[in-house]
Parts: C-alpha cells; structure tokens; sequence
C-alpha cells in the first residue's frame, strides 16, 4: 500500500479499523514525523525572522543611544540655565522682601525658599477667577 493511500484511510475513522496493526503503527510514525517536520521547519523559519528583527531593532537601539547623548548634553545647559534662573528668583524675593520691609537687600537673609502648593479645590480656584475677572 501507498503512502497517501494509508495516510488517507488512517484520516478516516471508519477505514481505519480495517487497517492491520502494522499499517497503523506506519502511518502513525508518519503522521508524528510530519507533524515534527513541519514544527521544526516552522521553528527555523521563526529563527530567522527574529534574527532579522533583531538586526533592524539594534540599528534603531544605536540611533536611541546617539539621541540620548545629544539629549543629556542639552539636559547639562539647561541645568546651568535653571542654576541662573534660581538666582534670578532669589533676587526677585530679596527685592520684594526689602521694599515691604522698608530695609536694604543687603539686610536680608534667605536661606531656604520652598514652593507652597496650594490646598484650595479646582471649583475655589475657578471661583475665584471668575470674581477677579468680573471686578475687572
């Protein structure tokens, strides 16, 4: 008998109990040695598409890497523009301070400045804008 002969009649329930023993046993390692194959085909073609993949990502994963320096370098000035910025607030406090406090700038002392968020609710906040618009 054939292979697609057995093969065929081992696919149908029926047919295949009239099959001896020994053919079932055939085309039993058969059909496991197909289905092995085509797995194991599969696998490698698998293989290589991620592999190719891979490839591509780590050209991209260079580029990021590139993007990255170039972002910390900017990062570094604009550190040493918040640093002036820093200064130009204490300077502005300082200031305010010493006009309503009638003395000198050179009489005050600020040693910590602390932003306070504030604990009002949206609905105040919007409220609140509403009035100082309307009195405008």
């Amino acid at each position: 008998m054939d292979t697609v002969e057995l093969l065929t009649k081992f696919a149908d329930p029926g047919a295949m109990k009239a099959l001896t023993t020994t053919q079932r046993v055939v085309a039993g390692l058969i059909t496991t040695a197909l289905g092995m194959g085509i797995t194991f085909i599969s696998l490698i073609i698998l293989q290589f598409i991620i592999g190719i993949m891979a490839k591509l990502t780590a050209e991209k994963a260079v580029k990021r890497q590139q993007a990255k320096r170039l972002v910390a370098a900017e990062e570094k000035v604009a550190a040493a523009d918040n640093v002036l910025q820093d200064e130009e607030i204490v300077a502005a406090i300082s200031t305010a301070l010493a006009v309503q406090l009638k003395t000198s700038v050179s009489n005050i002392v600020i040693r910590n400045i602390e932003k306070v968020e504030a604990s009002s609710t949206a609905w105040h906040k919007a409220g609140l804008a509403e009035h100082m618009n309307n009195s405008l």
